[in-house]
């Protein structure tokens, strides 16, 4: 990228005021591919601004929106343009106090949107519905291929919304769902669908209560599946057996694909 190309203007308390006349720039700015706007308090109402020139400007790919106060309002508005963009790629909207309204906004733009391919959405409290949105989402999306969805409240009905996704979605490589509570029942969902899906690369389940009998289903549910690279399953109290079973699993089953625990 070149220097004009990247905005950077992390931490510097920008106002919605400040950002709506950002805003009225970027609306016909036709050079900047990247912005990067985290830790700036903007509320709903900058989101409002943000969305609007969302909707014209043709030209940036990458928007970072970490750390804000955006809460389902902004999010939502946020979403909105997301429907009608079609250049943007990654999305970046953790830490912003979003729950399931505003999940449920992203996943009907998913199911519009033909560009995106990233969306972080980690540390807002989108739980099972939320993700479920996002997952039903993806049944029909063919753009995405990250989803971070780390600390989102998200349980076992969410993990097999998101199970029933990767059985018929053909794209996604990334799914994080580290520090979520997905426990057995959620392993056993998202086990079978990975005996079918072949295009995730990277599985995080840090730290989702699986258990030995979870991780164990998971290790044991890859001999179907030939994408797979990196797992994840630390911080899932498996057990010393636990954590031999699971090694035996991978070497026999997926040789490729390495595990942390």
């Amino acid at each position: 990228m070149t220097p004009h190309s990247v905005c950077s203007l992390q931490s510097n308390s920008i106002s919605d005021a400040g950002v709506a006349m950002l805003m009225e720039a970027l609306g016909v700015n036709q050079t900047l591919l990247s912005l990067n706007l985290r830790e700036n308090s903007i509320s709903p109402e900058g989101a409002q601004a943000l969305a609007h020139a969302l909707c014209i400007n043709s030209t940036l790919k990458h928007l970072d929106l970490t750390a804000n106060l955006l809460h389902d309002q902004g999010a939502q508005a946020i979403a909105v343009a997301v429907g009608k963009n079609h250049t943007l790629k990654s999305l970046h909207l953790q830490w912003n106090f979003i729950q399931a309204s505003a999940a449920r906004a992203l996943g009907q733009a998913l199911l519009l949107n033909s560009s995106l391919t990233s969306l972080d959405l980690q540390e807002n409290a989108i739980g099972d519905e939320g993700a479920s949105a996002v997952a039903s989402a993806l049944k029909a999306n063919t753009a995405l291929t990250a989803l971070y969805l780390q600390v989102a409240s998200i349980g076992a009905p969410g993990a097999q919304a998101l199970g029933e996704a990767l059985a018929v979605n053909r794209t996604l490589e990334i799914l994080d769902l580290r520090g979520n509570a997905i426990g057995v029942a959620g392993a056993k969902a998202l086990a079978s669908s990975l005996k079918i899906n072949s295009s995730l690369r990277r599985l995080n389940l840090q730290e989702n209560s699986l258990g030995m009998d979870g991780a164990i289903c998971i290790a044991s549910a890859l001999s179907g599946n030939h994408g797979l690279q990196h797992i994840n399953l630390q911080g899932n109290q498996v057990g010393d057996s636990g954590a031999r079973m699971i090694s035996e699993a991978i070497k026999t089953k997926a040789p490729s694909c390495t595990v942390k625990m």
